[in-house]
């Protein structure tokens, strides 16, 4: 017998369970989307690339010079009616650098991958504090969009009284012309919120390397963390940690480097040669040792331009340090100055909300005018947006300075 209650209810569930587990997979935490753009970002992608390609021209260095191979053929001088085309002769040469210019070119060529793997974490920087703006950007313009919708259903609540009030004799038409002229912006802004969420979702689904449209969920809040910065330890992790600042110093390396191998290439380089002779007359075999000897200038040219380019490198990584020590102190004042605003705008977020429940409830009972009314409505709006402004701009400061001493300063493991 057909049991409608054993069949019903199991169903619910499955559709309850279904339901849930599609909410899941459509909600994107600022985790996932951090991970997201680290692999699939193009710009992620060409950097490990490039680490790749370094490593096909470290393979490249390290090999051997290609050897020189040489024939040579005789007979071709036609006798009686005929060529007789012999192999007379053979070589094989094989040329070396000078003593310790190799392991130099392998120590460079070694470098060359850190210089790009050292790339990878400055395109990383970069997207991490892209992603890092537009997840909480579009977390700052849901609360608007919460907040802009609750302004104008209170401006149409209103327009709806002061219509009543005109109709009964005790508001005058200017009163129901301004009321409705308030309402019409609050829906303009309304708009613009919304238009702003769909700009948002598409830029962070760029970032994430995915389709423009793709569908975003987003739950999380935007939180204060409580802080403590040290500007002297922010410039040590800076100096130690910059991806930008280790790039520049593995280069002065290399530079260094190249400036020992032009002094090695003052010496003679051997080369090895095997030869093979197969003329009749002349049947045997030679190995050819030899020298190649850079004479006429002792290589001087070569050694004074390496020695010019890494005096060059020194002064750029110079340049650099000071632009980060200073970029860091900029940076901790941004986010210490962002710190105490928002500790100022919580306090008054409490009496917005409090002048908010009043205003309503005076003009209700008929205690404040209309225009006080509007006054009070509008600081109180005002005074809830620039809270949560301010919580974006104090996420936005820090991750710029995690940015640039490449460190976390909230206790996360996004930038290693």
């Amino acid at each position: 017998m057909f049991n409608m209650k054993k069949t019903v209810i199991p169903f619910l569930f499955l559709l309850l369970f279904l339901s849930t587990t599609a909410h899941a997979e459509r909600v994107l935490t600022l985790d996932t989307a951090l991970m997201t753009a680290y692999k699939d970002n193009p710009r992620m992608i060409e950097a490990r690339e490039s680490i790749l390609s370094s490593k096909g021209d470290k393979i490249s260095t390290m090999a051997l010079s290609d050897p020189e191979i040489s024939f040579d053929i005789g007979g071709l001088k036609k006798e009686h009616g005929q060529r007789i085309v012999n192999l007379d002769k053979f070589d094989v040469s094989q040329d070396f650098d000078p003593i310790g210019v190799y392991w130099l070119k392998n120590m460079v060529a070694s470098n060359d991958i850190l210089i790009e793997e050292e790339g990878l974490k400055s395109v990383w920087s970069a997207i991490y504090v892209e992603v890092r703006e537009a997840y909480t950007k579009l977390i700052l313009d849901k609360k608007r969009e919460e907040l802009a919708l609750e302004n104008l259903i209170i401006l149409r609540q209103f327009f709806s009284k002061v219509q009543l009030r005109y109709k009964s004799g005790s508001a005058l038409k200017n009163d129901v012309q301004r009321a409705k002229i308030e309402t019409l912006t609050a829906e303009t802004e309304y708009l613009f919120v919304e238009k702003a969420i769909k700009t948002d979702k598409a830029k962070l689904n760029v970032l994430m390397g995915r389709s423009l449209t793709e569908p975003i969920l987003i739950e999380e809040e935007l939180e204060a963390d409580k802080l403590t910065l040290n500007l002297k330890e922010l410039q040590e992790m800076a100096f130690s940690r910059n991806p930008y600042l280790k790039k520049e110093q593995l280069i002065l390396d290399s530079k260094d480097k190249k400036v020992a191998m032009e002094h090695l290439n003052r010496f003679p380089a051997p080369f090895v040669g095997f030869e093979r002779m197969m003329a009749d007359y002349d049947n045997d075999y030679t190995i050819i040792l030899g020298m190649t000897v850079p004479l006429w200038d002792l290589n001087q040219g070569e050694v004074k331009k390496a020695e010019a380019q890494k005096k060059i490198q020194q002064a750029r990584k110079n340049g650099l340090k000071k632009i980060i020590a200073y970029n860091v102190y900029e940076a901790f004042l941004d986010a210490e100055l962002s710190q105490r605003q928002l500790e100022i705008l919580t306090k008054s977020i409490e009496e917005a909300n409090e002048l908010l429940r009043l205003a309503n409830l005076k003009y209700g009972e008929g205690e404040i005018d209309f225009i006080n009314y509007l006054d009070q409505v509008r600081t109180a709006t005002q005074t809830r947006t620039r809270y949560y402004q301010g919580l974006f701009d104090f996420n936005n400061a820090i991750t710029k300075l995690e940015k640039i001493v490449y460190r976390s300063v909230r206790e996360e493991n996004y930038l290693k």
